[in-house]
């Protein structure tokens, strides 16, 4: 094989559960391995060489931790490297953790060089594999840019650039480009038909969810927990209002994991603490031991008696419920912050339903995890790709209208590079 062969094995037309294969002379590797977001379809595709059979695959690379990304990697053969970036890998396992999830055991990681911001490139025979980290609504997401025989393949991930560090987009861009033109650039088309807006600024939801906070005593915020800028979006208002910020179990196990400056139990003395909801009451002696317990001296129950923002989970109705009947939630209000679509999911919408039947206003305050059409027409626009793959989308018709390059493809149709 004299070209590199790019092939979508999933992809061409569904949102979620992605898979990318780029082959060269001597390797052949994966982008990505995750769920369907369709609830019917979350097992993993059987794949010779790679989830069944001798191993044909050198190694799989995931973007980042949202579960249709990297959900399925527990089925890849032990004897493939999967490599994931290291905070990425803390939320996967996490999620597994109180999912109840297998997780996969041996997860290489992607190293970040001694003293510097950027990662360690890894090769893989005649591959070469760099990661970028991008803005997302998930932690430490990632660009990753192959290179081979000469060769320049990027590949997106998930991406946009209206989060907090939406600021390094377009240095990060011209950074890529200034090693050369991209030979293929495979990028998401998750917005195609939700028209051509430009998507609110985090710091513009702050600002947004400031004057709303001013308006109740206690704020319910249904969000996802891997959203580090929408919980330090949230954290802001919380503080702006003078209000205390409580994080649900599974969202402070992440903060405080990650650390840093990320909102967590020891971010601002008091200020935010950690609820433990009543389900996890049935939990095992061990998934106690290690989640819960070292979070006591974190739980603060006095901050209920306060004014409040809680983040809350669809199984925390009885919570809920139980804050309204003792009085300590008066004023209140439910705040949806994810995309609107998932409020047709059976659980949470009988949670939306059951918590305004408890006299809760409903809000939604929300803003993309994906780029708006405006910020992937710059992608393309200084990166100068020869041609661009576009994957990730429920409408791929639209590709030739955002992109000048656009080529059509279909799953498991091979492209040469």
């Amino acid at each position: 094989m004299e070209e590199i062969q790019i092939r979508i094995l999933k992809g061409t037309k569904q949102i979620g559960g992605c898979i990318t294969e780029v082959q060269s002379k001597q390797a052949k590797i994966l982008i990505d391995f995750g769920e369907d977001l369709d609830e019917e379809k979350k097992t993993a595709p059987q794949i010779e060489g790679l989830t069944c059979g001798e191993p044909t695959y050198d190694a799989v690379f995931i973007t980042h931790s949202h579960q249709d990304h990297i959900g399925l990697i527990d089925q890849i053969l032990p004897e493939i490297p999967v490599y994931v970036e290291e905070k990425s890998k803390k939320i996967y396992e996490l999620t597994c953790a109180f999912t109840g999830k297998k997780c996969r055991e041996n997860i290489q990681l992607v190293q970040v060089l001694e003293g510097k911001r950027e990662y360690e490139p890894v090769t893989v025979e005649d591959i070469q594999v760099q990661y970028y980290k991008v803005d997302h609504s998930a932690y430490n997401s990632a660009m990753i840019e192959v290179t081979c025989q000469g060769k320049r393949i990027l590949h997106t991930g998930d991406f946009r650039s209206h989060g907090y560090k939406g600021k390094d987009f377009i240095p990060t861009l011209q950074k890529i480009r200034k090693k050369g033109k991209i030979d293929c650039l495979i990028t998401e088309g998750t917005v195609f038909g939700r028209g051509d807006t430009e998507y609110q600024t985090e710091e513009a939801l702050k600002d947004e969810a400031i004057q709303l906070f001013q308006k109740y005593k206690q704020i319910f915020i249904l969000q996802s927990s891997t959203n580090i800028d929408r919980i330090t979006s949230f954290c802001k208002a919380s503080f702006a209002t003078q209000k205390n910020l409580i994080e649900d179990l599974f969202t402070a196990n992440i903060t405080l994991e990650l650390g840093g400056r990320i909102p967590n139990p020891t971010f601002d003395y008091h200020k935010v603490s950690v609820w433990v909801p009543r389900a996890y009451n049935k939990k095992s002696k061990a998934f106690k031991e290690t989640y819960i317990q070292p979070l006591e001296q974190y739980k603060w129950t006095q901050n209920i008696y306060k004014d409040y923002c809680m983040l809350v989970k669809a199984s925390m109705y009885e919570d809920i419920q139980m804050l309204v009947e003792k009085k300590l939630s008066s004023k209140a209000c439910l705040v949806y912050s994810m995309w609107h679509g998932y409020l047709e999911k059976p659980e949470i919408k009988e949670f939306v339903e059951k918590v305004k039947a408890l006299g809760i206003d409903f809000v939604e305050l929300h803003t993309s995890g994906h780029a708006d059409l405006k910020t992937m027409k710059k992608v393309e626009e200084i990166l100068e790709p020869k041609k661009v793959v576009v994957t990730h989308t429920t409408n791929p018709e639209k590709a030739t209208e955002v992109f000048e390059k656009a080529i059509p493809i279909q799953d498991g149709e091979r492209i040469e590079v």
